[in-house]
């Protein structure tokens, strides 16, 4: 087991390295997805490091790669509001020009920030620092004990779904909930789903699977109703004519959020009977 998780930790590091050149050429969409992919998977598995030896910061062996990832989030954030603004242009039949042309300035912005920072820190592997710590830690320890700490990840990510039924109305425990349940799919592909030695793991993250799409065009919504907003309120600070179609667009929007809300929880009550 802990050969599985050193190889699938080289592996991600691998697949950041590359997809890290791609983005520094000419910032593709698919190289920038990619990339921050392989920067969640690689902090599942320090999360997972995390649980087996507490002495291990996973925040503190991320480095220069949580800056790295948070700059990149940015230009990821302006490049998904480009495309679901196309969607809501066609689904009302309305023209939004006017916040696409600021989601491209927003873009062109965060790649200055991104490309601005790369000069500052003149960083040249994202991932040495903690590779070898990160081989070490679970070789200490044997194979149950990995399955424990997957286990423990788990019993977090229910606690958050039990936390939904008192509290329906704030966004917390959907953001806390999507992080674990990637982390939780990325780990599961370390190991056969079909492992006996965690039947539960298997079992919960069958059900769940489901969500995870529900989550990611949520979150989609959340980052485009902030942007939305910043737009309007900038929109209104330089006494510019705002087009009626924006506070359409943004309760649109709001509407989907909700929606999308409620179809997660209705999911985990209906599945997992958990709530």
């Amino acid at each position: 087991m802990h050969q599985r998780l050193s190889d699938y930790f080289g592996k991600q590091c691998t697949a950041f390295t590359a997809n890290f050149v791609k983005v520094r050429e000419n910032f593709d969409t698919d190289a920038i997805h990619d990339m921050r992919v392989a920067v969640k998977r690689i902090r599942a598995v320090l999360m997972l490091l995390e649980k087996l030896d507490p002495a291990f910061d996973a925040e503190k062996a991320e480095g220069e790669l949580s800056r790295l990832f948070k700059l990149s989030g940015k230009m990821r954030d302006a490049q998904v509001q480009q495309l679901l603004i196309r969607k809501y242009k066609s689904a009302l039949n309305q023209d939004f020009s006017d916040f696409t042309g600021y989601l491209v300035r927003y873009e062109k912005k965060s790649i200055h920030r991104f490309t601005g920072y790369l000069e500052e820190h003149k960083v040249r592997d994202y991932t040495a620092s903690f590779l070898q710590t990160a081989d070490e830690i679970p070789g200490k320890k044997k194979g149950q004990a990995i399955g424990d700490a997957i286990m423990n990840l788990v019993n977090e990510l229910l606690e958050k779904c039990g936390n939904l039924k008192s509290d329906q109305v704030h966004d917390e425990n959907l953001h806390e909930i999507r992080r674990k349940l990637k982390q939780c799919n990325y780990l599961l592909s370390v190991f056969h789903r079909d492992d006996p030695a965690l039947p539960r793991l298997s079992q919960t993250l069958k059900l769940l699977e489901t969500a995870n799409d529900l989550l990611g065009e949520w979150h989609d919504h959340v980052v485009g109703m902030e942007l939305l907003r910043k737009f309007i309120k900038n929109a209104s600070k330089n006494h510019a004519g705002l087009p009626g179609q924006y506070p359409a667009l943004y309760e649109a929007m709001k509407t989907r959020r909700h929606t999308l809300h409620l179809d997660v929880i209705n999911l985990m009550e209906k599945q997992l009977g958990i709530l």
